[in-house]
C-alpha cells in the first residue's frame, strides 16, 4: 500500500468511528463523534477520498486500527492529530 492509500484507510476507520458514535444514542456519543470529525479534518487537509473499510466492532477498535495505520506513515500525519487521537482513544477506553 502506498502512503496515500494507508492514509485513506486510516481516515476511513476514523469515519467509521464517527458514524458509530453519532448513531449510538449515548449521552457522550455526539460530543465524541464531533471530536472524530475534527480528527478526520486534521488527517485530511488535502480532501482525499477516504477508503471504506469494513467496520470494526466498536468506535475504540476503529480508532485503534486507524492509529496502527497512521504509525506506519507518520510523515503523512499532521502533528496536531496525534494528541486528538490519543485523547479520543483514552476517552473510549
Amino acid at each position: 500500500m502506498s502512503p496515500a492509500e494507508i492514509l485513506a484507510a486510516a481516515i476511513g476507520h476514523v469515519r467509521n468511528a464517527t458514524w458509530q458514535l453519532l448513531g449510538n444514542n449515548q449521552p457522550d456519543g455526539l460530543g465524541l463523534g464531533l471530536e472524530c470529525l475534527d480528527l478526520e479534518a486534521l488527517l485530511n487537509p488535502d480532501d482525499i477520498d477516504p477508503d471504506v473499510p469494513n467496520p470494526e466492532p466498536s468506535p475504540a477498535a476503529s480508532l485503534s486500527e486507524a492509529a496502527r495505520l497512521l504509525r506506519s506513515v507518520p510523515d503523512q500525519v499532521a502533528p496536531a492529530a496525534w494528541p486528538v487521537l490519543a485523547s479520543l482513544t483514552a476517552k473510549l477506553g
